[in-house]
């Protein structure tokens, strides 16, 4: 019976000590700021237009949010200015036939 207690203690800390491995480097004070832009998109026209530009912005590392409004034709991107910039999301954009407008 000692035996059996002994190992799943064993069993026990080692268990809990991976978890601890596993979640170190997610620790959810060190999040990183992210920068939210809306940008006046001209040239949409319908929900593909709007799927398009998700799309391409969405694949541009450093975005994590991106929703596109036909109603209003705009944009709100948010993104990590350690991994990307306002140009590579006006090119991405650009390079889908859209336009910036002021």
């Amino acid at each position: 019976m000692r035996k059996l207690v002994f190992i799943l203690g064993i069993f026990f800390l080692v268990s809990c000590g991976g978890q601890k491995k596993q979640n170190e480097g997610h620790d959810s004070s060190a999040q990183v700021a992210l920068t939210e832009v809306t940008l006046n998109v001209g040239g949409m026209h319908c929900d593909m237009c709007v799927a398009s530009i998700e799309k391409g912005v969405g694949a541009v590392e450093g975005v994590e949010f991106v929703n596109a409004e036909l109603s209003d034709s705009t944009t709100v991107v948010k993104f990590n200015e350690t991994e990307t910039n306002l140009a590579q999301i006006t090119q991405a954009i650009e390079k889908r036939g859209y336009r910036l407008k002021e």
